[in-house]
């Protein structure tokens, strides 16, 4: 793919998960936002906690890359994902159809610890990150996709290039916002 048509598509589902989130979420009454469907299963409220549990690990990484990205100069005209990139961001991406494919079980230091928050709090902490995200996304126009490298969530020795760590974090996004939208259908 065309690395201007790579950044483009991470723009645009960036866009869309803000709309999503303003349009679905922001307006949502506080009992509805912390409320489970079930004893085992996370509140749109966690599902937004874990999000930003897990944006935390690498929004900061990414502003520091930005800031630095004199050092990483070396636009390539196309972006190509590495292999084990390719499989981390096809098990998170949610299906065409909204399926969530394959369910994991989270690290314990990305999982929520609390089944209710308060809303505004972790809807602004989100969004934030969202707009850090966008920042990132436009600081990377003319840098290398693959060089600058990202500590994983996963384990500190894996690493993604920074295309490969923004396309895994809005697929991940994608996947928890399906998921809240799914708890919403259940519990309205």
């Amino acid at each position: 793919m065309r690395s201007i048509e790579f950044i483009d598509s991470l723009k645009k589902d960036t866009h869309t998960i803000i709309d999503i989130v303003k349009s679905e979420f922001l307006n949502l009454n506080p009992r509805l936002f912390n409320s489970k469907p079930a004893d085992k299963k996370w509140s749109i409220a966690e599902c937004f906690q874990h999000l930003n549990l897990t944006l935390d690990v690498y929004i900061p990484q990414m502003i520091e890359i930005v800031h630095q990205k004199d050092k990483y100069i070396g636009k390539t005209k196309y972006f190509k994902h590495s292999i084990f990139r390719k499989i981390a961001v096809k098990s998170v991406t949610p299906k065409p159809d909204k399926r969530i494919p394959l369910r994991m079980k989270t690290f314990s230091k990305l999982d929520p610890k609390f089944s209710t928050g308060d809303k505004n709090e972790i809807l602004g902490q989100f969004l934030k990150f969202q707009q850090h995200i966008l920042e990132t996304v436009h600081g990377i126009q003319e840098m290398s996709l693959t060089n600058p490298k990202i500590i994983t969530a996963a384990r500190p020795i894996l690493k993604m290039g920074i295309g490969d760590a923004l396309h895994f974090m809005i697929a991940h996004n994608q996947r928890h916002i399906l998921q809240a939208q799914n708890v919403l259908k259940i519990i309205s």
